[in-house]
C-alpha cells in the first residue's frame, strides 16, 4: 500500500545521495498536497538542481523507478538558472501550490507583480477556450466526450487564482474554494468535481457550461 511519508523520505534520501550539493530544492505539489488524492492520483514532485544536464534527467528517472510507483510519478524538474528566469506569470501559482520539503522555493524564483497574476489568468482562460473550441470542431464526438472531463481539471486552478485576485486569499483545496464561490463560477466548479467521479455525464450541458463560463471570464477579466 502506498504511503506518502515513506515515499517522500525515500525519494529525498536517494536524490540527496545522487546529486549531493547540486540538489537545491524539493517540493510537493498536486492532489497529495491538497489531501485530495485517490489511489490513481499522480505524485507531483518539484526538483531544482544546479546546472542540470540531460544526464541528470536520466539519473532522476532511475531514482523514481527504483522507489516504485513510477507510473504515478509526475511533477517538474529544472535547473537553478532556468528557475531564476522563469516566466513571472507562473510564479504566484508555483509559490502557493508547492510545499517546501528541502530548501525554500522562494529563494529560487523571480519576483512577480499583480499584473503578472492577472495575465496568468487571462493566458490560462485563452488557452482553455482555444482548446475546447478547436477540439469541438476538429475531433469527433467520442473524443470530445472522453477529453472534456480532463479539460475541466484546469478550471480549479483558474478559479483559484481569480478568487485570489478578487479577495487576496489563496484557497488550497477544491472543497474549501467552492464554499466561497457564487453563480457561474460555483456551477462550473461543481461540474469539474462531479466529472472527476462520474464516467457518464451530459456532454452537451457540460460543454455549454464551460464554453459560456470561459467566454464570460475572458470578456470580464
Amino acid at each position: 500500500m502506498f504511503g506518502l511519508e515513506k515515499y517522500l523520505n525515500d525519494l529525498l534520501a536517494l536524490i540527496k545521495e545522487k546529486f549531493d550539493k547540486r540538489l537545491l530544492y524539493v517540493g510537493l505539489q498536486g492532489s497529495y498536497l491538497r489531501n485530495e488524492a485517490d489511489e490513481y492520483s499522480d505524485i507531483d514532485i518539484m526538483v531544482i538542481i544546479d546546472e542540470m544536464t540531460v544526464h541528470d534527467l536520466d539519473d532522476y528517472k532511475r531514482v523514481l523507478i527504483s522507489i516504485g510507483y513510477f507510473e504515478r510519478s509526475c511533477g517538474f524538474i529544472c535547473g537553478k538558472s532556468e528557475m531564476a528566469n522563469w516566466n513571472p506569470l507562473e510564479v504566484c501559482q508555483l509559490l502557493h501550490t508547492t510545499k517546501d520539503l528541502y530548501g525554500k522555493l522562494a529563494d529560487f524564483v523571480p519576483t512577480y507583480t499583480v499584473e503578472d497574476e492577472k495575465n496568468y489568468i487571462k493566458l490560462s482562460l485563452g488557452n482553455l477556450f482555444h482548446e475546447i473550441c478547436h477540439r469541438y470542431i476538429h475531433s469527433d464526438r467520442e473524443k470530445n466526450v472522453v477529453r472534456l472531463p480532463l479539460t475541466y481539471k484546469s478550471v480549479f486552478f483558474i478559479i483559484q487564482n481569480m478568487y485570489y485576485i478578487d479577495s487576496g486569499i489563496f484557497i488550497d483545496t477544491k472543497r474549501e474554494l467552492i464554499k466561497h464561490l457564487k453563480n457561474q463560477d460555483k456551477e462550473v466548479m461543481e461540474m469539474a468535481i462531479m466529472l472527476k467521479d462520474n464516467k457518464e455525464y451530459d456532454f452537451n450541458y457540460a460543454f455549454d457550461l464551460l464554453f459560456t463560463w470561459c467566454q464570460n471570464a475572458i470578456i470580464t477579466r
